[in-house]
């Protein structure tokens, strides 16, 4: 079973932000918190293993999650998997976008209703704002332009070793969300309500419904795998990015849109790449 091949965008909160802040403190002190550079691929293998045809209803998963531990002294940064309530409120938006007949086709009645008690049920719940899904965004093929947004240069991790590749960024959320709303104005004054400026502001609002002390994490994931090790040292997306943005402070439009032009032409290159192959 190999790591698909996305990216993620994650919170990582304080566990005493969270309504069940002992489990996930007993969590991480027993040492059982999963690794990012694992997690896509475990994941993967616990739905294979619990959904089959028919689906009767949503199945139960163990409650597991990615973790920063910060030692005994500050709370750990907890981001939750939720998979049940995932998988739930994912079926739902599809039986949205979808015409009846497919919907049917693809789930069972008992399965909707059974998706539909979840979600009914852990939005009920007493909990943050944040929805119960909100912890990880995840994009398949590339990593959306908004995301690059959310982290400075400096944010970056690099590793590479045998069988230990990764590539990441992280930021205290505070500063994200100063940079989105930076990032989001430039691009509003230049160039209007623009697709990007709405989704730069949608972003933000995801980060306004998690506590002022979390950790915004920008993983590369499964697309390390495609990339060599000199693209990956290469890669600078965020540099770009934050160079597009300096641009129109200065007022030079034309340069930033070359920036983003580059930046368009890079992942739908790398996108076309892997569905061609």
């Amino acid at each position: 079973m190999y790591a698909p091949n996305a990216s993620y965008l994650r919170v990582y909160e304080p566990a005493a932000a969270l309504p069940d802040a002992d489990y996930w403190r007993a969590y991480t002190a027993s040492g059982r918190a999963v690794d990012p550079l694992e997690g896509p691929r475990l994941r993967r293998e616990a739905l294979y293993e619990r959904i089959g045809w028919p689906w009767r209803g949503v199945p139960s998963f163990p409650r597991e999650a990615y973790v920063i531990d910060r030692g005994p002294e500050l709370d750990p940064l907890v981001c939750p998997w939720n998979l049940r309530y995932r998988i739930a409120s994912a079926a739902l938006e599809v039986k949205r976008l979808t015409p009846e007949a497919v919907a049917e086709a693809l789930f069972p009645p008992e399965f909707l209703a059974s998706a539909e008690e979840v979600v009914a049920l852990d939005e009920g719940a007493d909990r943050h704002e944040a929805p119960a899904d909100a912890h990880e965004h995840v994009a398949s093929w590339s990593v959306p332009l908004r995301w690059f947004a959310c982290v400075r240069p400096e944010d970056r991790e690099l590793v590479i070793g045998p069988g230990h590749v990764q590539l990441r960024y992280r930021t205290p959320i505070a500063r994200s969300r100063t940079d989105l709303v930076v990032a989001r104005n430039l691009v509003r004054a230049e160039f209007g309500e623009a697709d990007l400026a709405e989704a730069l502001a949608e972003t933000g609002r995801w980060l306004d419904g998690f506590h002022r002390d979390s950790v915004v994490e920008l993983d590369y994931g499964g697309l390390v795998s495609r990339l060599s090790e000199d693209e990956l040292r290469d890669e600078d997306s965020v540099d770009v990015t934050w160079q597009a943005l300096d641009h129109l402070r200065d007022s030079e439009p034309e340069e930033a849109q070359e920036c983003y032009a580059r930046l368009i032409d890079r992942w739908r290159d790398r996108r076309l790449a892997e569905r061609l192959n």
